[in-house]
């Protein structure tokens, strides 16, 4: 495993905090309406990811992490802050890093894919103790495929402090996207690497799972795995057969509350 303090890995971890906590919401009525300000949380943290796509090497990552909690204008209109039960909507974020033949060798002969950014929508819904979520996102930059996301997750609490949540997921790409990172041009083709050409679909199947544990109303420790297995042609890619079809992901961090009025 290397260490690897890339900017973009930052970015992803960073920018899929955000855009999986924010959501627009009506406050409860049983409850006083909050106060113009924003409630956010700030922490450090680290990822361990595959280095591209399909690589059996893993790189750890230091990353800023920032969660939005509540943000309410003077008018009273509110994003988050609400119930976490029911229906919400979320913008989605992620940040693909650059791959290149530098970083590692076993590409040689394929091209350069800059740093991709993918922006699009997730959609939550949750009641007691089971969510199910998606996203979709249209790259820009390194691609400009759409990439989605189908999950399910189980939670359970522990008094106040400890939360656990995991299920399955589900990934899904179109035919740009699939090309872009699991397909080789004739212009790339080698023996190595043979010419091929990568359809759409389901990308890949897994799991996470993840905990947090809240120290007080300040602070938190938050630490998270996943494993998938790429399927279709992206299993079947020769960029593949450099690394696995099996794929890993680690994350932890800290967190601290801020409470900010207006």
């Amino acid at each position: 495993m290397k260490f690897a303090p890339n900017t973009t890995t930052t970015a992803f971890v960073a920018a899929f905090m955000v855009s999986g906590v924010v959501q627009a919401s009506a406050q409860d009525q049983d409850s006083a309406p909050a106060q113009p300000g924003i409630v956010f949380e700030l922490g450090l943290g680290g990822k361990v990811t595959p280095s591209y796509f399909g690589s059996s090497n893993l790189i750890l990552s230091p990353v800023p992490l920032f969660r939005m909690k509540r943000l309410t204008l003077p008018n009273g209109f509110t994003l988050g802050g609400g119930r976490e039960e029911g229906f919400s909507l979320s913008p989605a974020i992620d940040v693909i890093s650059k791959r290149s033949t530098k970083d590692s060798p076993e590409l040689a002969g394929l091209r350069t894919i800059d740093t991709a950014v993918e922006l699009g929508v997730a959609a939550k819904y949750q009641t007691g103790h089971f969510r199910i979520m998606g996203e979709v996102r249209r790259g820009f930059g390194g691609h400009d495929g759409f990439r989605g996301e189908l999950g399910a997750d189980l939670i359970v609490r522990s008094g106040d402090q400890w939360t656990f949540h995991g299920g399955p997921r589900l990934n899904f790409a179109d035919s740009t996207f699939t090309n872009t990172y699991f397909g080789v041009s004739a212009a790339e083709a080698s023996a190595r690497f043979p010419a091929t050409t990568a359809g759409g679909g389901m990308m890949s199947a897994g799991l996470e799972a993840g905990v947090r544990y809240q120290m007080d109303e300040h602070w938190a420790i938050e630490a998270g795995a996943g494993w998938s297995r790429l399927t279709g042609d992206a299993a079947k890619s020769p960029i593949t057969a450099q690394g696995s079809k099996n794929q890993y992901n680690l994350s932890f961090g800290v967190l601290r509350r801020f409470d900010i009025g207006f």
